[in-house]
């Protein structure tokens, strides 16, 4: 693994290149954080400066990718060069979908000061003279269906086993999401920009006892960059070691964002066996009998999300606790899982540890476990697409249709009146030797009609089209939402579009911005005949406001897609109390029946409303009891009748009338959802036909991972059957790590149409040359409820007797995920 990871972090050589001539000497350490990169994600690219010059001086360095419009993005960050000092610095690009096997070209430009800065898109400098370059040629890329995990430290803690595939095929052999990960990663290898890390699901800081893993050794970019990918939605889970506590006992930038913990209490000479099932599905495998665990106690003062315990010992001690931070979270393991012993055992195993930390499902089997007919079925599935359609939801073809018929109309009529029709009229008055004076009238004619008839139909402002999703979590003060949108820009030149108000300075001074706003094509779209506009230019995108572009307009449309956080003025569902109520008011959990009410102040109706009830942990398994197929936890999911128009704002709903059986007709409960949803996406051999709708997968697409696994075999009309559920654009966006804890999920969909078009029709306002413009599309809504927390319980000391190595536990240990 060390070699690997050694391999992964290695530099990137091109082929003997004129770099030498050059005054700046420039390489490429890794392609991605940790060496993955992923096609249609952000990357981080960390690049190595030397300047052979006498002295010190600022230089742009900049990565040219060509978009939709074969224009180029131009990736720049300004950086000053010591003369003769190796450095190093981060780039950060949007890598194309399909972009695999292409090769990228780091440039390096003397900065040439203008002043400073014009507006949010202008960084002070321009690029002058070139002075440096060097080529990247085939960097390694991930496809767009897999998901990615960053592991900071040596020991990938069992987290390479997600990684296990039959003939290197991008899924899970009995599950759908493959997850890859980069072991290795050290301090000095972690990005300064949150969209560095954007790519991970989870990134797992197992090791901190060497300087390398030192999280002391943070710069203050870098911890910032931590802490925004978490509120953003990343899972940060820290594995304590035995060997010390920097994490509570030393001081570190991440501090203030660990679960609000008392010092934890450090257990020495600790028998692991008590442990076994949090560790290994194995009954008699010997476990260390001489281990260090942690347990933890929450401060006096802490509120109930800010220490959450998620795993606890069979004493009631709990040994892995959480903290919620905005649409993410922060773990703190107790349980030594980088000791050797349980390293050389390959433990924990993922099935019996991480799913129950991470919220994943699926019997992981390495290759040498494998018959030869698992690997025959697993090694061919039909994959289906959960999020295929977004970029048709978008286009604005109607009025390119508008005036593509227009043109056809025109044509048609002056080819029958300069032509035949016009030649067989003038026959018949006998005045043929007019005939060039009646083509060149037509020709007048029709040359105003079309001029004016374009003038008419070109859109004389800017609008936008957009499809949205928009998540908060009770409690949290922010807001997320990720946005494709398309944007009619009707004049010739140059436009500025932005995602942070042009009158705050974060956009348009010299603040930085970390909202992210970039060019963007579609995964489902075909290569573009010509390869663009013949006129292309190119313009910035750059690493201190990466949420304002200024692009060359042509009176077209432009694609654009965002990350957005901050506080939105859409007021996301909300907990209705009685009138004259002090307390905060609370909903209940009772069984599977959610007690309270709940309203919403969005600005338009909710509909296909659906309601996940995530009301118990599974217990632990005994001894010798695998987890095979089954869920980590028992979820309810019901789609509620509310209304003919469905959810009005600011309606109150009666929760227990939807989650309870007597709730009447208001109540649907959704039997095997995670497995009927499977059939909801759309195959990409083109066969068959999808049942669900461009929202329906959208909603499912966040639980591929609870989706049930495959069942190899089984006939065509099995709900799941060999059938691969993937998805491209819903990466950070996978609502497993819910199924950890009681949580309510509530999703709805919200849509505005372009007659009702408005400036506040889209949750993450965006500006063009500073104006807010009306917009109008779909916004998935998604609302997260955590519950009082309630760890699994012990059955192993519970007097059970332990099952058969080969075992599974009844339905009454280990309920289904919906019944």
């Amino acid at each position: 693994m060390m070699t690997l990871a050694m391999l992964l972090c290695a530099p990137l050589h091109a082929q003997d290149q004129p770099d030498n001539g050059y005054e700046v000497q420039l390489s490429v350490t890794t392609f991605g954080v940790g060496g993955l990169a992923r096609e249609g994600e952000w990357t981080g690219i960390q690049v190595q400066m030397q300047d052979l010059g006498s002295s010190s001086r600022d230089i742009v360095l900049r990565m040219e990718i060509p978009d939709e419009d074969g224009d180029l993005t131009q990736y720049d960050r300004v950086v000053t060069a010591n003369p003769g000092v190796l450095q190093s610095f981060w780039l950060y690009a949007w890598l194309p979908y399909r972009s695999a096997g292409s090769e990228f070209v780091l440039k390096a430009f003397e900065a040439v000061d203008e002043g400073g800065a014009g507006d949010g898109a202008n960084i002070g400098f321009r690029a002058g003279r070139l002075v440096g370059q060097f080529t990247i040629y085939n960097p390694q890329m991930q496809v767009s269906t897999i998901g990615l995990a960053g592991i900071v430290g040596s020991n990938q803690v069992g987290l390479d086993q997600y990684g296990y595939s039959v003939g290197n095929q991008p899924w899970m052999p009995f599950g759908h999401e493959l997850l890859r990960t980069s072991a290795g990663l050290g301090v000095d290898n972690l990005p300064d920009r949150w969209q560095g890390l954007s790519a991970f699901d989870t990134l797992v800081w197992s090791t901190a006892t060497t300087a390398s893993y030192d999280p002391a050794r943070l710069t203050p970019e870098k911890a910032r960059a931590i802490r925004e990918w978490v509120l953003r939605g990343g899972h940060l889970v820290i594995v304590l070691q035995s060997s010390g506590d920097p994490w509570y006992l030393g001081s570190h930038p991440l501090r203030s964002i660990l679960p609000s913990v008392q010092i934890p209490n450090r257990n020495e000479s600790v028998s692991l066996e008590p442990y076994r099932t949090m560790l290994t599905e194995m009954p008699n495998a010997e476990l260390p009998g001489n281990a260090v665990v942690y347990s933890f106690t929450a401060l006096d003062d802490a509120s109930e999300e800010e220490a959450m315990p998620v795993l606890q010992g069979p004493n009631g001690e709990t040994v892995v606790t959480r903290r919620l931070l905005g649409s993410g979270m922060v773990t703190v393991v107790g349980l030594p899982l980088n000791d050797g012993t349980l390293r050389r055992l390959g433990l924990p195993e993922p099935e019996a540890f991480w799913h129950r930390v991470l919220g994943m499902r699926g019997d992981l089997l390495r290759p040498d476990q494998l018959t030869d007919q698992q690997k025959s079925d697993a090694g061919t599935r039909d994959q289906l697409s959960f999020d295929q359609g977004v970029g048709d939801s978008i286009s604005k073809t109607g009025t390119a249709i508008q005036g593509v018929l227009f043109g056809i109309v025109v044509f048609i009529v002056y080819w029958l009146l300069a032509g035949p029709l016009g030649y067989m009229v003038l026959k018949q008055r006998k005045q043929t030797r007019h005939a060039w004076m009646g083509f060149v009238a037509c020709i007048a004619a029709f040359t105003a009609i079309a001029w004016l008839g374009a003038t008419t139909l070109r859109p004389k402002k800017a609008t936008i089209s957009h499809f949205t999703l928009l998540q908060q979590v009770h409690g949290q003060d922010t807001q997320r939402a990720r946005s494709w949108l398309s944007a009619m820009l009707p004049s010739y030149g140059e436009a500025t579009i932005a995602v942070d108000d042009p009158s705050n300075e974060t956009a348009f001074g010299s603040q930085e911005s970390s909202n992210l706003l970039i060019p963007w094509k579609s995964p489902d779209a075909g290569p573009v005949i010509g390869g663009g506009f013949p006129d292309n230019s190119g313009y910035r995108v750059q690493s201190r406001a990466p949420s304002v572009l200024t692009v060359p307009t042509r009176a077209t449309v432009k694609s654009f897609y965002s990350d957005w956080s901050g506080q939105s003025s859409w007021r996301m569902p909300y907990v209705v109390g009685d009138v004259g109520a002090i307390e905060e008011p609370k909903l209940t959990l009772e069984g599977q029946v959610v007690n309270g009410q709940i309203a919403h102040g969005l600005p338009g109706t909710l509909k296909d409303i659906r309601v996940f009830v995530i009301s118990r942990m599974a217990p632990l398994n005994r001894p010798g009891q695998l987890q095979g197929r089954r869920a980590i936890s028992r979820a309810m999911v019901y789609a509620p009748s509310i209304g003919e128009d469905g959810w009005l704002p600011d309606t109150a709903i009666e929760l227990r009338d939807v989650t309870s059986i007597e709730g009447g007709n208001t109540r649907a409960m959704l039997d095997n959802y995670f497995e009927s949803s499977v059939r909801f996406g759309v195959s990409n051999s083109g066969l068959g036909t999808n049942r669900g709708t461009l929202t329906d997968r959208i909603v499912a697409g966040m639980f591929i991972s609870q989706f049930e696994p495959p069942r190899y075999g089984a006939s065509n009309a099995d709900l799941v059957g060999e059938r691969l559920a993937t998805r491209r654009l819903l990466h950070g966006w996978d609502m497993g790590r819910w199924f950890t804890q009681p949580t309510l999920i509530i999703t709805g969909v919200l849509d505005i149409d372009s007659d009702d078009a408005s400036p506040d029709a889209m949750p993450n306002p965006v500006w063009i040359d500073g104006r807010q413009v009306p917009s109008s599309g779909t916004t998935v809504v998604t609302w997260v409820y955590p519950f009082e927390p309630a760890p699994p319980e012990h059955l192993a000391f519970q007097g059970g007797a332990p099952a058969g190595a080969q075992g599974e536990s009844d339905s009454n240990d280990a309920p289904d995920t919906e019944n």
